[in-house]
Parts: structure tokens; sequence; C-alpha cells
């Protein structure tokens, strides 16, 4: 016995699927992978695992055994025992599933469809998987109809008719609907529902792989290594393997493919029963039955059936070389009467009646190839012998029975089976002639013989020697069929036959017949199979039109049926379809190839045109559209003929007998004539045709003959060009009156159909010079060829262009009947054609054209199509108005350079002419507006309109919509609308115009309710396994129109306009949006955009967004979720995925509570309220657990996937904060994204080799930095963070290398680029090309610049894409590519900024991260001096870094790091401080100011470094020195000359320039006169000073601070002092400013009147008064102090006469200090206060007037007394300092810093003696050095 095959793929193990975790592949999802226009799908891991797998294969080599009955119980009911037992799922019931229920329902199932337990289990896990899927297309509920009556404005309208021609009505609403949907009926009928669907299915993948296998291609898909390998495999399966040794090449596949044929038709019977037998007589439980059920059992099984029948034909098809056996064609044709239903479709609903036409094709098909008429009639030929004694014509039984069976059909008036007849008709006639011809000839040598013998009077004996078989009489008297024919009495008399091929004809309409099977059989919008399967469907067609063409002869209807076959139901605007068959499957090709199709149709059309019109041409553009046609091969076989056709017919006028009769004894009719004949004359003798007209004259000479013998139909040997001959009909048509026409004036038709050819010539040749390698400057060539062709006989002023114009404007003047619409929609293809060729004429026609509306005019295409019914030539002539009016659109912008710009061309190129010469803006703009306002009639009015098909109305929404989209995209998703150089200025008046008509607050529901009715439409699941292009308008008509809503919402919220009526709007239909999700896996990326577009703009509103959880409703939110949840398994495809995960991370980040709650916890709030867990305790199957799942394996996954699960995980952190406890529970997470950072390599190994690579390791490190900053946050909340920070800091090597550098900024690149680009396109400039916020950008070859769209627009020159791919394309690419990494290290700049901020948070004295932080401070400084472009971002990148730095060194100072780091680091930021030019400047100072924040922290930690310094260190002393010569420096240029510059500024009143611009450098200067040893250099400080003339400023400031006060505030003032304060620290200085008159300046300056008043004080009642009290206490006193110090008694005398000068500041003084308790009268209220300034005020001068004192006692006669009541002072001072409690009480604070002094404990010393802060600490201090100084004074 063999071993079973693995069922591990077919049905994985069932608890990770019923968890969630492994999608099983369903039938229907292969199914739709196979059937993927991209081919992505079909290429993923698991669709190839598989389809390549043994068990999987074996369900196709062994037809239908996919659903084999239960027959073999023993092996399918253990592989079910095994894989339900309790070991493989866990036995108990939880929240998500039952085991128990899922066996129960896959028994059930099993015994109800009768198919095994394995195929009914897995059956019952894909409905478990799709219930998502199933309730977002349920019913809909009550509350979604009334949000839709709502939103389409019919609030008061019948629930039926909410939306026109839409019939939409509930009675239940979603908590019915949700209960319904639980019930155990209704999960039998979704089981049962979902087994017919895999029935479906599984047929359908049947067929799709066969025809993968047949014609090495998959249906709808390209051909990719993934279908490669899968052919491959199943060749292998079905050993048609060419490694396989065969006998002959033809021979193996042959019996294959015939045995398969038995096959696959042994199952059609059983397919075609159950389709007629009733379902509740197939099933035993009756009660889950329903109508809906009963519909789906006949669709399936008729689907089944259809599909079989495909793979039956198509091998038929390819075995064509033998006849089948006589078994195939009995079973067969005995079979083809049961297909009789198929003719009764209206008896159907929809979608069972739309299976009819296809079965019915495929009936007639596979009988034709089953007789298969071209080795039929070779046979009777004697060109082939039948092979075996098996084939179907070696058996008389066989043959009768396929008498019988199409007898009875036509009898039955089955339409289907009269092709077949009319096949068998030649069939029959070819046996008769050879039963004829065989019985003559055996009478003949009957007759001889007995001639013979009588002569010889002797008998026939037979010879010893062989017989010669040609002449025998056995071999020429039997064959196989005659039985059959003398059975039906067909030996003696045809005329049965004839009377049933005539029946066939007259009644049985065969022509009409094939006609209208073969529209469907083509690559029209209807049509059923593949092109490449429907093309040789067509080639049977094309077989039985060659055979019966003997009988029949060149007729109409033979002519038409060809026609009909050739096109296959495709039109002009089918030609730009892709297919991707092979040519030997192009049945276009085949008849170019075919000599008797060109013999007796082609030929016999030429023969009779232009007598016979029609015909030839439509031959002609039948035969042309083949896309396989070669320059070489037949195509120039039909531009020949037309450019010189060798004859001509038509019937000559009576009054012409200028001719005479040759070869009369020939009878061949040949004439010649005598004179010349001119075809096409002007009447007027006037009127001559001028030089370079041709003449169209036939000369005389020329030979002919008449091709009847009545009438005078002539066929001249006149070589001519059709083409030119058509051009001057058509021009002559236009005035007929002015001509006398030989041939006649064209009638309607005739002009409709010549413009056609032309119109699809020169579209077709245009298409395969674009497919070809032609440059892009070539590419028009051939077209313009046959223009050139058609307008060679007209006048110099007229081509053909401006001739179809004219007709056009003729046709749009009248009043056109139904020829007249179809001559229209000729002309309007016609402009399509030649719009890429001549686009300047084309829009030079339209500014003039009546079609369109202009200038306040109707247009006339409203008129002509304004009838209530469209269909047919109406709908037509709408249809292409509108796919003409979309090109011209696509013109306009892909035209927006060229028509601005001159481009260069090299000496090699050639200069063309400039094809939009005469086109201005202003004509495009007209256009352009009235297209959209053309667009948007035809979209409103599309609601009303009554279509002659559904697909009609949904390929005009398709066309009609992406117009206005267009037009939006174009003109705001690049460049700046507000620039003079804007591109798209041609197209904003449309673009606005489209933008306002939905957004605008007047704009109804009209508009948009075409949009809900297509939006609503999808949510009903459309679409079967054929009719696969009906399917792609349904999807593209849908896509349209999310695109368009997408597209208003975005733009509403790119300019910030109020979108609230679309908005509201769609709030209301996002179920049905949410629905649409679930129909069709293509729609799920344009409506989560459109849903992410409006989260955003409502999360912009100021009050309170929209809830979509309370529009979506639980129930669909719920399932919503969960079906998004899946990420697009199991085909994981990187685009779908990561717009699932930006939908997620917009939710969390816009105001979406409720949702973001089911994202984050997998419950809806109404779950959380009825659980028992933790409202914010997520679930195992949240979102967010997901994506921690996910980047557990962040190494392995797609980088762009990691991207998005990144930014989601960090918007959760951001906005969210609880999820950090959810994430710190996940420490494995966290592990594996430490590790993946530690394994990245440097950014500039990795972006040498792939810049991307380096873009996208960046931007990942960036969010991990930034999860781990949030994680250390919220750790340092609750003191836990010093454990996950140590470990953090052995991780940061990727970060500490390029964590700050944003070194991938090539500016060389970007400025060459764009200097080059602008030298090329002249008047356009790169920057015309950045791509605006409208919509999100990803990192890549598209991130900056719309690389899209400047294809489109610079595709013409051929320099754009260069020879080699070199050109300008490439460069943009590189120019996006490094703009992306720019931008993810700016990211990750910010992010590492961000995370070691947190880090020296953490560990303060982490020495490791001080190392960090310091090289960190110098890689700032060190890149900002890199920089290379003074660009904003960078700007303000570099004042960041700046920042950063500042940050970090504050962070470190305080922790003594070594002297020589310090010193490192000082000589970095002076040389970054140096580099600044014009530091002051507005553009420099905000930069400025922070660098000498970071110069002044430096400071004060160098002077902390040298205090501590060891000088004997080696090595310290010559640091010292560099350190104090970096020092002088500082003092040179930022304090001496950046004070200097700093007033001069304040001066002249420079708005930039602040007061603590000053006070900076005064702090910068109090440090470098801190450094130990300073004082040795006051030499060189005095010299800078005077070089800088520093002093002068000073003083020149404070006697202008009066002045230059600001708000009364004369900061100045002080800030002046305190400079000079500062510097007279230096006795050298001091010495100095004394004798620059110091103290005179200060007594005299207009600042000391305010000085000297009397309210003076720290709480005076205006600012200017207490900034004196500043500039007193804090300034001059001090100042003097220093002064006094520095000279002594020199300067004695003018420091007392100063201080003399403000008595009442120095009464105030004391009085401050006066106890509460006093006696005397208060009339102050700042005694109630102290302060640390007054206490510091009272101690300077206390100081002052004990050494004025002493000085006084020596010289009293030069020192004046200084009235100051120090003994008063003392007392006060003694009581302060004795009432700790009371001075506490009245301490105040003034300023930030003192504030600080007051909430910081004091030394333990002081603390001792019961002070608590340290601001009391240091007024104790000071009031104890004022009580020892004044007591030493009275002493």
């Amino acid at each position: 016995m063999a071993e079973s095959l693995s069922d591990d793929l077919y049905l994985p193990p069932l608890e990770p699927c019923l968890k969630g975790d492994n999608v099983i592949l369903s039938w229907k999802i292969i199914a739709s992978a196979l059937t993927d226009p991209s081919g992505h799908r079909q290429s993923s891991r698991a669709v190839i695992d598989y389809l390549t797998d043994p068990l999987v294969q074996s369900f196709f080599t062994k037809p239908g055994s996919a659903f084999d009955p239960p027959n073999d119980r023993n092996t399918h009911h253990a592989s079910f025992v095994k894989k339900t037992a309790a070991i493989q799922v866990t036995p108990t019931s939880n929240e998500k599933y039952d085991i128990n229920v899922i066996k129960e329902d896959a028994l059930w199932l099993s015994k109800n469809a009768r198919i095994n337990e394995i195929a009914a289990l897995r059956i019952v896990i894909i409905e478990f998987q799709s219930r998502p899927h199933n309730q977002l297309l349920g019913p809909i509920s009550n509350q979604d109809v009334a949000n839709l009556r709502e939103a389409a404005g019919a609030a008061n309208a019948q629930t039926t008719n909410i939306l026109p021609g839409f019939n939409i009505g509930s009675t239940l609403d979603a908590d019915e609907i949700h209960a319904n949907f639980e019930r155990a009926e209704s999960r039998k009928q979704r089981i049962f529902q979902t087994y017919l669907d895999e029935c479906r299915y599984y047929a359908a993948t049947n067929d799709y792989i066969f025809t993968l296998m047949l014609q090495e291609h998959l249906p709808a898909s390209p051909t990719t290594d993934a279908s490669r390998m899968i052919r491959k495999s199943y060749l292998e399966a079905y050993g048609m393997s060419p490694k396989q040794p065969q006998k002959s090449p033809a021979d193996t596949p042959t019996k294959t493919f015939q045995a398969l044929v038995t096959q696959y038709l042994n199952l059609i019977p059983d397919s075609i029963s159950r389709s007629q037998a009733a379902i509740d007589t197939m099933v035993e439980d009756k009660d889950f039955l329903t109508d809906e059920l009963a519909g789906r059992w006949i669709q399936t099984w008729l689907t089944e059936a259809l599909h079989r029948m495909v793979i039956i034909f198509q091998l038929l098809d390819l075995s064509s070389d033998v006849f089948v056996s006589a078994q195939v064609a009995q079973q067969w044709f005995s079979l083809v009467g049961a297909f009789g239903f198929t003719d009764q479709a209206q008896a159907f609903p929809d979608n069972i009646s739309e299976l009819m036409m296809p079965l019915q094709c495929l009936t007639c098909v596979i009988s034709l190839s089953i007789l298969n008429l071209p080795r039929m009639m070779a046979f009777f030929e004697g060109e082939v012998d039948l092979n075996t004694d098996d084939e179907y014509l070696a058996s008389s039984n066989v043959l009768e029975t396929i008498h019988d069976a199409l007898d009875n059909a036509v009898s039955l008036g089955l339409s289907y089976a009269i092709p077949v007849l009319f096949a068998w008709v030649p069939v029959v006639h070819a046996m008769f002639s050879s039963y004829q011809e065989r019985a003559e000839r055996r009478d003949a040598i009957q007759n001889e013989k007995a001639v013979e013998n009588y002569d010889s009077a002797t008998q026939m004996t037979p010879t010893a020697g062989r017989r010669n078989s040609a002449g025998s009489i056995t071999t020429i008297d039997k064959r196989r069929y005659d039985d059959f024919l003398i059975n039906k009495n067909f030996d003696r008399d045809l005329k049965r036959i004839e009377i049933l091929a005539k029946v066939v004809i007259d009644k049985g309409h065969t022509y009409d017949v094939i006609a209208v099977m073969s529209s469907y059989l083509g690559a029209s919008n209807g049509a059923i199979f593949p092109i490449s399967v429907g093309s040789r469907m067509r080639a049977a067609f094309l077989d039985l039109l060659k055979v019966t063409y003997p009988f029949v002869g060149y007729k109409a209807e033979p002519v038409s049926a060809l026609l009909a076959v050739l096109s296959g139901g495709q039109g002009y605007w089918d030609l730009g379809r892709l297919s991707n068959h092979p040519p030997e499957h192009d049945i276009r090709n085949l008849a170019l190839h075919d000599e008797t199709i060109l013999e007796c149709y082609f030929h016999m059309a030429l023969n009779r045109f232009p007598y016979e019109f029609m015909p030839f041409l439509a031959l002609c553009r039948a035969l042309y559209c083949s896309p396989h046609l070669t320059e070489e091969g037949s195509h120039d076989l039909i531009f020949r003929l037309l450019q010189k056709t060798p004859t001509l017919t038509f019937v000559l006028p009576e009054d012409f007998n200028e001719y005479h009769l040759t070869d009369e004894e020939d009878n061949s009719n040949a004439i010649r004539f005598f004179e010349d004949f001119p075809l096409i004359s002007p009447i007027l003798s006037r009127r001559q045709i001028t030089a370079e007209e041709e003449s169209f004259i036939i000369p005389a000479g020329t030979y002919g003959r008449f091709i009847v013998d009545e009438g005078k139909i002539v066929q001249m040997e006149y070589e001519h060009s059709a083409l030119a001959l058509l051009g001057k009909r058509l021009d002559a048509n236009l005035a007929a009156k002015k001509y006398n026409m030989a041939l006649g004036p064209l009638g309607i038709d005739e002009s409709a159909e010549a413009i056609s050819l032309l119109a699809t010539l020169i579209r077709m040749e245009y298409l395969r010079a674009a497919n070809s390698d032609e440059k892009a400057s070539e590419i028009s060539d051939p077209a313009f060829v046959i223009v050139g062709e058609a307008s060679r006989a007209l006048s110099r002023t007229k081509d053909i262009i401006s001739i179809v114009c004219d007709t056009l404007d003729i046709l749009l003047d009248g009043d056109p009947d139904d020829e007249g619409l179809a001559s229209l929609v000729a002309c309007l293809q016609f402009l399509h054609a030649v719009l890429p060729i001549c686009p300047g004429r084309v829009w030079s026609y339209m500014s003039r054209c009546t079609i369109l509306g202009n200038q306040g005019q109707g247009g006339r295409l409203a008129r002509l199509v304004g009838n209530l019914d469209l269909s047919g030539v109406r709908f037509e002539l709408l249809v292409s108005s509108v796919r003409l009016f979309s090109s011209l659109i696509d013109s306009a912008m892909s035209s927006s350079v060229r028509r601005k710009t001159c481009v260069k061309t090299n000496g090699r190129q050639k200069q063309s002419y400039d094809i939009w010469l005469g086109v201005s803006d202003k004509i495009v703009t007209q256009i352009s507006l009235a297209i959209t306002r053309a667009a948007m009639d035809v979209l409103e009015n599309s609601s009303t309109w009554r279509f002659s098909s559904h697909l009609d109305r949904m390929i005009l929404v398709r066309d009609v919509v992406p117009i206005m989209d267009k037009v939006i995209f174009y003109t705001f998703n690049m460049d700046d609308i507000k620039a003079k150089t804007f591109l798209m200025s041609a197209l904003e008046p449309a673009a606005k115009y489209v933008v306002d008509s939905f957004l605008a607050p007047s704009a109804g529901s009209l508009r948009i309710q075409p949009l809900l009715v297509t939006l609503v439409t999808a949510t009903q699941p459309f679409g079967s396994t054929v009719y696969a292009n009906k399917t792609e308008v349904f999807r593209a008509q849908t896509e349209a129109v999310l695109g368009l809503t997408r597209s208003l919402v975005r733009i509403a919220n790119y300019f910030d306009q109020p979108s609230t009526t679309v908005e509201h709007q769609l709030f209301k239909v996002t179920p049905f949006v949410a629905r649409v999700c679930a129909c069709h896996d293509a729609f799920k990326g344009p409506a989560i955009e459109l849903l992410e577009a409006l989260v955003i703009s409502a999360g912009k509103s100021t009050g309170e967004p929209p809830s979509l959880l309370g529009y979506l409703g639980p129930q669909t939110s719920r399932s919503f979720l969960q079906l998004l949840s899946t990420l697009d398994r199991p085909f994981n495809q990187a685009r779908e995925v990561n717009a699932i995960w930006r939908f997620f991370s917009t939710i969390v980040r816009n105001r979406q509570q409720w949702m973001a709650n089911c994202l984050l916890t997998g419950k809806t709030p109404r779950d959380a309220k009825n659980g028992n867990n933790k409202p914010t305790e997520p679930a195992s199957t949240s979102v967010l657990a997901s994506a921690l799942e996910r980047l557990m394996s962040i190494s392995k996954i797609e980088e762009s996937e990691a991207l998005s699960i990144l930014d989601f995980i960090t918007s959760a952190q951001n906005f969210w904060p609880w999820t950090i406890f959810t994430l710190q529970k996940n420490t494995g997470f966290l592990t594996e994204l430490r590790n993946f950072v530690r394994e990245l390599k440097p950014s500039s190994v990795t972006s040498k080799s792939n810049a991307l690579q380096a873009c996208n390791d960046a931007r990942i490190a960036a969010y991990i930095a930034e999860i781990f900053a949030m994680q250390l946050f919220h750790l340092r909340q609750i003191g836990q963070a010093s454990a996950f920070a140590n470990e953090l800091t052995r991780d940061l090597d990727y970060y500490l290398r390029d964590g700050v550098a944003v070194s991938g900024y090539n500016r060389g690149l970007h400025v060459n680029f764009a200097r080059n680009f602008s030298n090329q396109y002249a008047g356009c400039s790169l920057d015309n090309f950045k791509r605006t916020l409208l919509e999100p950008r990803t990192l890549g070859v598209d991130f900056y610049y719309a690389i899209g769209l400047a294809d489109d627009m610079l595709g013409f020159d051929s320099g754009w894409i260069g020879p080699r791919n070199n050109g300008f394309r490439s460069e943009m690419e590189k120019a996006n590519v490094n703009l992306s990494l720019v931008d993810a290290q700016i990211s990750l700049y910010h992010a590492w900024e961000f995370l070691l901020l947190e880090l020296s948070t953490c560990l303060p004295s982490n020495d490791t991260l001080k190392k960090h932080s310091l090289q960190v401070a110098q890689q700032c400084l060190g890149a900002n001096e890199d920089t290379q472009s003074h660009d904003q971002v960078f700007e303000r990148l570099a004042e960041s870094r700046v920042n950063l730095a500042l940050m970090l060194v504050q962070r470190v100072v305080d922790s003594a790091p070594s002297h020589g780091d310090i010193a490192q680091l000082l000589t970095a930021i002076w040389a970054t401080v140096s580099s600044v030019q014009d530091p002051y400047s507005p553009e420099n100072i905000s930069l400025h100011r922070t660098l000498l924040k970071l110069l002044y922290v430096t400071l004060r930690a160098q002077v902390r470094t040298l205090t501590n310094a060891n000088p004997d260190k080696p090595g310290n002393g010559l640091s010292v020195a560099a350190t104090f010569q970096t020092v002088l420096h500082i003092f040179d240029i930022v304090v001496a000359k950046g004070f200097r510059t700093l007033v001069s500024l304040v001066h002249d009143s420079q708005p930039a320039i602040l007061p603590s611009d000053i006070a900076l450098i005064n702090a910068i200067l109090q440090a470098c006169l801190c450094l130990p040893g300073m004082d040795q250099n006051q030499t060189q400080i005095l010299n800078i000073l005077a070089a800088h003339e520093a002093v002068q400023a000073a003083v020149s400031l404070y006697s202008w601070a009066d002045k230059l006060a600001d708000q009364g505030d004369p900061i100045y003032g002080e800030l002046s002092l305190l400079f000079l304060l500062e510097l007279s620290a230096l006795p050298s200085v001091a010495e100095q400013l004394a004798c620059d008159g110091l103290l005179n300046h200060i007594t005299s300056a207009n600042l000391a009147t305010y000085l000297r008043r009397s309210n003076v004080s720290p709480f005076a009642d205006s600012v200017g008064l207490q900034r004196c009290y500043s500039i007193w206490a804090k300034g001059i006193v001090p100042l003097l102090l220093n002064i006094l110090t520095a000279l002594d008694s020199t300067i004695a005398p003018e420091v007392a006469y100063v201080l003399n000068q403000f008595p009442n500041l120095m009464q105030s003084s004391v009085d401050r200090f006066e106890p509460p308790d006093d006696s005397r009268r208060r009339d102050r209220n700042d005694r109630d206060y102290i302060t640390l300034l007054s206490v510091s005020e009272i101690h300077s001068l206390a100081l002052m007037t004990r050494v004025l004192g002493a000085l006084r006692s020596n010289n009293a006669r030069d020192v004046p007394a200084v009235e100051w009541d120090s003994a008063g002072l003392m007392e006060s001072v003694e009581f302060w300092i004795d009432r700790r409690k009371l001075l506490r009480e009245r301490l105040v604070t003034l300023g930030p810093r003192e504030a600080e002094w007051r909430s910081m404990p004091p030394s333990d010393r002081n603390r001792a003696k019961g002070l608590e802060n340290r601001l009391e600490e240091k007024v104790i201090d000071q009031l104890e050095l004022v009580r020892l100084v004044l007591s030493e004074g009275l002493e």
C-alpha cells in the first residue's frame, strides 16, 4: 500500500488556525492569487508551497478528489480523529472556539454534502476563519440605513429609494443581526455555503492550473518565476516533464491530453445532474435550507461543469493532430442535449443566468473541436489517414449518435447546436462525395472487367502475386462510415443534408449565433474567458467559416461573422488592453497567415472595394489590431495594400462610354479606357486641383473588366493609395456639391468606417512604437506616416486631422441619428488616436469644438446624450467623449514642461517641429475647466440614466470619476501652487472647481450620491470565476470612487479647508467602506486610505472628533478590525501590510479613543464592560500583542513592515502611556530590539553599497531609541529605571557612531543635479517637482521629488532616461534616496537625543555615560562645523545639536570630569563659536546664544577642574597654558568685541538683541576672570579692552540706559554696571576705571536723578524704580567697594562724595531693617520684608563706611563724613539674628535663583543651628558679617 501523503499544508494543525495564528489556504484564496493581475500574490511563499505540495497536486491529477465521498472511511476518519484529538487541540471550550462544536459541524457537513470528514473539517475551519468577512458582508442594519439616508440627503425618502437606481432596505438592528449570525442554523448555512464556494473555486483553480500548464501563463497574470516553478512542478506531476523520455515528441502529450479529456468528461454528467436536482433532494438536514442556498447550489455545479469544460476544450485544442476516440465522441454528444436548459437564461436569477452563455459557447466549441474540421477535411482530401481504429470516424454508431444529437438539438431550437450542425454538413457531404466517387470507380472497374471477360471469354482468377490495393475493389468499396450513410439514407441523395444546411443558415441564423458567441470570446469588458482561451475558441469558428466557404461562398452574413470572430467584441477602446497570450494563439495572426481566409474573404473584399465599401475596411481594421504583428510580417501586408491598392471596383457612370472591350474571344468582359477618367473633379472649372493635390485620374489605356454581365460594375487595374483616396473622399464629402464624385459621396456609415480605420491604424502604430525600444522622440514617427499618407491627396492648407475635425463640426451642428452618432464616436476616437502625436492640433480644435461647453455656453454633449435611456450608440458616444476628456487631462499634465520649455538637443539629434505650437496655457485652462464641468454633469446624471446593463453604469463611473481625481492629484501633489513658475497652473481652475463642487458649504448631496451608490454597490459580492474583465471593471470603478473621496478629504486637510459636509457624509457611510474591504482584497488598500484620511481630518477639529467606532457600530468595528488584523496573511505583501499598520498608527494618534482602545486591548467598549478583566488589560489577540510578536523576529521581517510596526508602537507609547506597562511585560521584545541595534553596521559603510538600506537602518534605530527612551521615562517615575538603563549603555555603539552626524547629505549631488536640470529644461526648476504633503511619503526613490509625474512630463526627452539609464531620472532617484537617508538620520538624531537625555537622568553618576555624553557633545559641535547646507532644516538641526550639547555638558560638569576632557571640549566649543560669521545677525543669533551658554557652562567646569588640578602632574602645565590662551581668545572675541557689538546694536534698536545677550556676556566674563591665575594677565586684558573700547561702550550704555529703557525698565544700566563690576575685580582694571572718571559718570548720568528719588526700593510700585534699586545695590555699591579696595585712600574722597550723593538710598538701607515692634511710625510697607540683596547692600556699605571712617580719621579734611546710621543698623541686625523664626517669615525671594536656594537644604553645620534652607543660611551669614564689621567699627 502506498504511503499516504502529508496534509500539513492542506489542513495545518487546528489549534494555531483556531487561534488565528495560521490561515488555511482555501481554494478561494488560491484562485484569487492565481488571478491577481499584478502577479504578486502567486509569488508568495505560502501559495507556491501549497500548489507544489504532493497532496494538493493529487487533487488535480485525480480530478474531483478534493471532495471525495466518505467511502474509504478508515483513512479519512482516522485522520479526522487524529486532527481533532485532545493532544492537538485544547478540548475545553474557550471564548474563541469550542472544538466539540467544530467536530459536530464537520460530521454534519460530511453527512449532508456527502464528502469525507477531512474535507468537511477543512471547510468548517475555513468558515470559522472567515466569520469577520462574513459578518461584514451580512445584512445591513437599520442604523446603517438611517446613516446612509442622511448622507445621501434623502432623509424623507422611502427606505428602498435612498439612492437612485439602488434598492436598499433593512428591518433589523445591529444586535438582532448579530444574534441571528450566532445561531446554529445560520452557522450551518454559512458552512454549507462555504462548501459550495470551495467547490466552485476548486474547479476554477483546476482550470487556471491547466491554463498555466498548457499555455505557459496564467489567465490574467504576467509570467513570473513563481508561475514557472508551479508549471514545472505540475508538468512533472502529470508526467509531461521534458526530462522524462518520450517515444516521439508529439506522441506522449497527445495521449496524455486524450486520457485527461476522458477523465474530465466523466465528471461532467455528475455536475449537470447535481445542478438539475433540487438541493432538498440531495441533503438530509432540511432545516438550514434557504432560497439563496438553492440558487448557490445550482450556480456551484454549473460553474464546476463550466471550468471542467474549459479544461476539456484546451486539451482537445492541443491534441487536434488526432481524432478523438469513439468513446469520447459518444460520451460528449450524448451530453449535448443535456445543456438545453442554457437557452432559458431568463428563467434563472442573474448569478445563474450569466453562466448560460459560457456553457453554450463551451458546448459549441467543444463539439467543433471533437469534430476536428481541419483534420476531417485533410482526411477526405487524402492528406492524412486514421491513426488507430479507435478514432470516432471509424465508428458508424458514433457518427449516428452525433447526427441524432445534433438533429434533435436543432429541432428543439437549441442555439448552441446550430454552428455544430452547420459544421456537420461539410463532414456528411465529404462522406457522401467519397462514397459516390468510390461507387463510380467501382462501377467503372467492374464494367472494364466485364469487357475484358467478354473479350477473353475467361473468368477472373486471383494471381499468386501481391494485389494492387489501388485497384482493389474491396479497398475502393468500403469505408467505416458507409454504414452511417446507408443507415441515414445519405448514400443515394444529399437533399436531406442540403435541407438541413438551409434550415441551419436561414432559420437557425447560424452566422448570427457565431457572431454573438464570438462577441463574448474576445478582450471586451463583457468577455467570458481569458483572452488566450477565448481566442482559441474563436479559432474553432474560424475553421468552421473556412470549411463551409465552398458551400456558402462570399456573402454578407459569413463576412459579418468573420469580422465578429476576428474582433471578439473588441473595439477601439480595447486596443491598449494588455494581453499575455503568445502570437500562435492570436486569432488575427492566424487569419493573416491562413491562405484560405486571405483568398476567400480578404482578397474577395479587396476585389469588391470600394464598390462594397465596408467589408474591406472592416477586415483591415480587425486584422490590424493584433498586438503581435511585426513590420516584416502581415502588418506590413495590410499597410502596403492600403498604400498601394492594385484595383478599384466601382460603377461606371451611364454617360461614360470612352472604353472598348478587349479579348472578346475569351468572353472575359475585359475593357480598356480611351480617355482619362477622373474619380474626383471640381464642378466649377475655376476650381482647379492644385499641384500638390493628387488628382486620382484613371489614365487612358488602363485595363479592367466588367465583373457582372449586367450593369456597369467594373474593376480597373489602377494602383492607388486607398488611404489617400479615403482622405480625399472625406474631404469631398464636406462639400459634395462642389465635386463630381465618380465613386459617389460617402454615406454616414461609410465615413464612420473610414475614420474608424484611420483611428485604429494610428493608435496601433503608436502603441507598437511605445511598447518597442524606440526613442521617446521617435515613438510618433510610424503614426505620422499614416497621417501623412491619408493627407497626401489634400491641399496644402488641409490634412486628414482638419478634415475629421470639420466632419465632427458638421455632425455636431446637425441633429444626428444613430448612424450620425456612430460617426461622431469614430471622430472622437480619431482625435484620441492623434492626441499623443499631434496634441497641439487636438487642443486647438477642442477650444472651438461645441461638444464642450465654453465661455458660458452649454456643450452639445449634454443634448446628444440627454435622453433618460442611455443605451447603444448614445452610451458609446458618452464613453468615447469621457475617455477623450480623460486623455486630454493626462495630456495637459504630461505637456506642462514641454509647453513651457525648449529642451536642449545635441548635434546628433534631429530637430523635430514643436507639436505644441500655438497652444497657450489659456486654451488648456479653458478646456480643462470645461472638461471637469462636463465630467461633473455626467457624474450627477449617472444616477438618473437608465443603462442597458449594470456593466454600462460601472464602465461610465470607472471612466468619469478618475478625471476629477486626476485633476486634483496632478495639481496639488507637487510644486508650490503659489509660485509664479507653478507647472500645473493650467489645471488649477479645474482642480479648484472640483474641490469647490464637493467641499463648498453650498454643495448639496446630488454630486456625492453616485459615489455613495458605488460604495454601497461594492459591498454586494460581485464577480464570479468567469467574466474576469467585468470583475475588473467593478474593481476599477470602486477603486476610482474610493480614490476620489480620499483625495477630497486629503485636499481639505492639505488646505485646512473645512470639509465638514463631505466628512460628515463619508463618516455616515464608513460601515459600507469597512464592508468594501471584505468584498474584494483589492479594495482593502484604497478603503483603508480613505478611512485614514477621514480620521486625520477629524483629528484636526477643535471640538470632539467624530468617533469612527461609533459610526461603524460595535459589531462592524470588531469584524473590521479582526479582518485587518490578519495583515494580508497568507500573502504578506509588504504594501498591503504597511497600509494596515499605518492605518492603525493613524487611529492611535488622532483622538479616536474608542477605536484605539480596541486596537490596544483587543476588546470593544462593550466587551470590556461585559468582561471581568481590567479595561486596559490587552488581550492576546490585540493588535498591540501581534505587533510585539512580529517584532520578536524583527531581523527576519521586511524592513518596510518593521518600520510600520515600530511607528505603531511608538505612537501607542506617546499617545496612550498605559501601553508602556504592556511593553514592559514583554521583555523578549525589548531584548530583540537591543540585539537588532547592536548588530547594525555603520551607516558610512552601508550607504556606499546600499543607500536605501542605510536609510532603513537609521529609521528603525530611531524608532527603537524612541521606544527605549519612553520605557526609561516611565520606569523612572516608579524608580525602576537603573537596571534597564545600565543594560542599554552596552548597546549604544550604533548611536554613538551615527546618532549625531547627519552625514548622508550629498551636497554635490543636489547642487549639480539642480544646475544641470535647469540647464536642460529652461524655464523649469527642480523645485517644481517637489512633492507636497497631500499624500503620505515613504522613504525611497519617490520620497522628495515626484518621480512618477516626472516620468510623464519629461519622458518626451531622451535625456530623461539616458542612453544607459544614466539620465536625469537616475539622478532624481539618487537625490530622493539621499534625502530619504537625511530624513532618517535626522529622525535618528532626535530619537538619540531623547534617549541620551533619559539615560543621563537615570544614571547621573555612571562614568561610562559621562564619557559618552562629552563625546556626543563634541560630535554635535563637530557636526555643526561640517554642515554643508544652509537649508532651514539644517539650521534648525544645528541649533538642536547645540542645545543637546548644552544639556549634556550641564549634566556632566557637576560630577567632576577630568581637566583634559573639559579642556578638549572647551577647544571644540571655541572652534565652533569662532566659526560663526556675523554671530549677531538675525539668522545666526539664536544659535550663537546657545553656543555662548554652552561656552559659559564649560568655562565654569574648567574653573572647577583647574582649581582642583594638580599642577605637578605631568602634562598639566602645558594643558593649563593652552587653556589660558583659549580663554584670552574668548575674552577678546566673545567678551570685549561681543560686548562692543551688542552695545552698538542696542543703540541701533536692533529688535533681535535682548538684554539677556549682555547678561550672557557678563556671565562669560565672570567665568573667565574666575579662572585661577587669570589676575596674572591683567595687562593683556587691559590691552584687549582698550582695543575694543569696551569700557567706553559700557559707560555709554549706562549713560543712555534711561533712553533705552524697555517699557520703563532701565535694564541696560544694571547690565553695563555689572560688566564694569566684573572687570573692577582686577586691580589694574579698577585703577583704569577710576582714572577714566567712572565715578563722575555714575553721578552725572540721567539715571542718578532717578536713583535720588525717595521711593526707590526692591518693592517699589514701578519696575523702573525696582531696577534703580537693583542698579544701586548690585552695581554701584559693590563697584565702589572694588574701586576703594583697589585704590585705597587715593579714591576715598570721591567714593565718600558718591555715597553722599544718594542720601535717600543710604537712609532706606538702614530703615529697611528696623524691628517690627519699633514705636516709630512706619510709612513704607517694604520694612515688613527682608531680602538677600538688601542684606548684601548693608554688608558692602558697612565695609565701605568702616574703611572710609578709618581713612577720615587720618585725613578728615579730604575725606568727608558719610551720613549712615551704623549704630541703629547694629541694633536691628542683632534683633534679626536673634529672632530666626520672624526673619524666616519676613524673608522674601527676588528671582528664580533665590527661590531655588529657598527650596535647598542648608549645610550640615548650619542645619544643626536651626537654619532651614540655603537662602536663610546666606542671609544669616551676611548679617553676622555685618555685625562683625560694625562692632569693629564701634570699637
